[in-house]
């Protein structure tokens, strides 16, 4: 096994003193079973150590409620509990697996008829541990959680070792487990950035859109885009291909074909229809350059005061001053400004107020939450009068039930978009007012 680096060491450690001091789950800390591992490397010299984490992609908590994770991380655990004596039979497991950071560990020792613990037997867990997880996560899990979470799988050997103390060999076992899940997650992620790559370049981006509709007046205002990559790749949803494309180095690439391709399909906009154009806030000096000069060639209904750059509020923060220079300028050239995810942190409020921004689009995870405590619908309702006073409209996203578009109405949001409207299409939708 390859000497655990620094980095990982310092995360195992704090993984374990995490761990020790665990309270909240209901599952062992190692402070239980530790006393049990010391005895079985007393005797047999060498403990295998799995470590299973659970990457994120894309907006899996506003998509499915902060619930979701909870679930995943049950759902894992009953799993591995049902793997013993069967995934695990090549080795038996010492101690009960324990949890921390979306993180589970997981302590085998050699076969009762051996003191070796094979590096193929290993491997071959590993292996077999990490297909069980995908297997669930696709056929267990509701239909799109597979694609946005991503288990990874490492293990290491802990070897008895009378230089260092017990708890130095079990933090070098852990970091040594971390070190290869995190070679795992990392070959993943490239997959996922050469496929985007791949997608950019040969111009397979689709784009999606879903309108922007005053429900009161029964009119459309505008349509929101999105991008979509390859049905055969987690690419293909919008939001897990927006979050690959931030982690990579394509990001500027993928920004430019992304607004191409969404504004050349964009045909049929009305003159005044707005249309809502994703941008990430460190793209926007050159988006809006190139919105001046290219968009009403690839589609004379966008002059730019018919554009909206839509940034997510968790941007503003990032080089703050930099940014809000950067808005001002982009509303002088004739552009409106959306802000969305607004609801999922009132930290970025004083920002927004400055910015200055013509729309502010409710968090889906805030729009999902409505309909059961009061608290959902004060927090609309003061964002309603936070919307006034800075000047902007509020659009609810993600309004999937009659119910959150009449508690949406009533507390003040006149702009809706969502699946009980209008599905998002590769073509600009059609709404139907009928009552």
């Amino acid at each position: 096994m390859d000497r655990p680096t620094e980095d990982s060491l310092r995360r195992a450690r704090t993984n374990l003193r995490s761990l020790v001091s665990d309270g909240t789950s209901r599952l062992p800390s190692l402070s239980l079973v530790a006393d049990r591992i010391r005895l079985e490397l007393e005797r047999r010299g060498k403990v295998a150590i799995l470590y299973v984490r659970l990457q994120h992609f894309g907006r899996l908590e506003p998509i499915f409620g902060w619930r979701i994770v909870g679930d995943i991380l049950d759902a894992v655990a009953a799993n591995l509990d049902g793997m013993s004596g069967s995934t695990l039979r090549r080795l038996d497991v010492v101690s009960d697996f324990t949890l921390t950071d979306d993180a589970f560990i997981v302590l085998l020792s050699p076969p009762r008829s051996s003191d070796v613990i094979a590096d193929d037997d290993l491997a071959a867990v590993t292996r077999r541990v990490y297909e069980r997880l995908q297997s669930m996560l696709l056929n267990d899990l509701a239909p799109g959680v597979y694609d946005r979470v991503h288990p990874s799988v490492g293990a290491a050997v802990m070897a008895a070792d009378d230089s260092l103390t017990f708890e130095q060999s079990l933090q070098r076992g852990v970091a040594g487990a971390m070190q290869a899940a995190e070679a795992q997650a990392a070959i993943f992620q490239d997959e996922l950035e050469k496929t985007l790559a791949v997608c950019v370049e040969g111009g397979e981006l689709e784009p999606l859109f879903e309108p922007v509709v005053d429900v009161a007046a029964k009119a459309v205002t505008g349509y929101r885009s999105s991008v979509r990559g390859p049905f055969y790749s987690p690419l293909r949803l919008p939001d897990v291909l927006l979050d690959v494309a931030r982690r990579s180095s394509i990001l500027p690439s993928y920004g430019i074909a992304a607004r191409a391709a969404t504004v050349t399909a964009a045909a049929g906009l009305r003159p005044d229809d707005l249309l809502f154009v994703g941008c990430a806030a460190a793209e926007l000096p050159n988006a809006a350059v190139v919105a001046v000069s290219e968009f009403y060639s690839l589609n004379k209904a966008l002059v730019p005061q018919h554009v909206v750059f839509e940034v997510d509020a968790d941007d503003l923060g990032t080089n703050t001053a930099s940014v809000l220079r950067t808005l001002a300028d982009v509303r002088e050239m004739g552009f409106q400004l959306c802000v969305s995810g607004l609801g999922a942190q009132f930290t970025t409020l004083e920002l927004i107020a400055e910015a200055r921004p013509e729309f502010l689009c409710l968090d889906p995870a805030l729009v999902a939450s409505l309909g059961g405590e009061l608290t959902p619908i004060e927090v609309v309702q003061l964002l309603v009068r936070f919307g006034d006073r800075v000047g902007a409209q509020l659009i609810g996203a993600g309004v999937r039930t009659p119910e959150q578009r009449s508690l949406l109405q009533r507390s003040g949001v006149e702009l809706l978009c969502g699946e009980l409207l209008a599905q998002a299409d590769t073509r600009l939708p059609e709404v139907s007012f009928a009552e």
